[in-house]
Formats: C-alpha cells, structure tokens, sequence
C-alpha cells in the first residue's frame, strides 16, 4: 500500500512510454497493482469480503489523494480499473487456495 501512495504522489506528465499508448500503459499499471494488493490481503486476512473492502477503500483514498498532486487527476473511472484488479486478484488467490494441497 505504502508503494502505490508513494507513486500515486508523483507526477505523470514526463512519463512517455515507448511500447504503448500512455492512455494503456497507465491502465495497466492501475489493473497490475491492485491484483498484487488484493492477492495480498487475501493471504494476510484470508477473507474475501475483507481483502476486497480494504483493497477497494484505498483505491477510492488513493485516487483522492491524487487530486491534490500537481499534474494528477483523481478519476472516479480509475477506480474501476483498480476494481478489476482487485476482482482479477482476488480469483487468483481463490484459484492458488483451492489448488494447494490439503493438509
């Protein structure tokens, strides 16, 4: 959590990537941090409903501690992206659980 607010806190407007578009790039990045948070919590709490609300309350925290960085927008539509992450994480470690054997 402390990593996404430390990058939530910097400026994007010199950050071009060259492999995809910015609009893209930056999507992903949204998706890629909130499956590693969700998968995460879910091994620190073990309880989906939890791992999701913790998750979910900081991505809409995150988003307005965006809005008061110079060159960042806190996005409602963001917050979507970091949904899906957090959805897409949290079916991975359902998947990890069930696939781990049974002691």
């Amino acid at each position: 959590m402390g990593i996404i607010f430390y990058f939530s806190g910097l400026p994007t407007t010199g950050i071009t990537p060259q492999i995809l578009p910015r609009f893209l790039f930056f999507k992903l990045l949204h998706l890629g941090e909130y499956i590693i948070l969700a998968f995460l919590l879910f091994y620190a709490f073990f309880d989906l409903k939890l791992s999701f609300i913790w998750a979910y309350l900081f991505a809409l925290s995150d988003e307005f501690h965006q809005s008061f960085i110079p060159g960042r927008t806190g996005k409602f539509t963001d917050t979507l992206f970091d949904l899906s992450g957090i959805l897409l994480g949290l079916l991975l470690a359902t998947f990890f659980i069930r696939q781990s054997p049974k002691r």
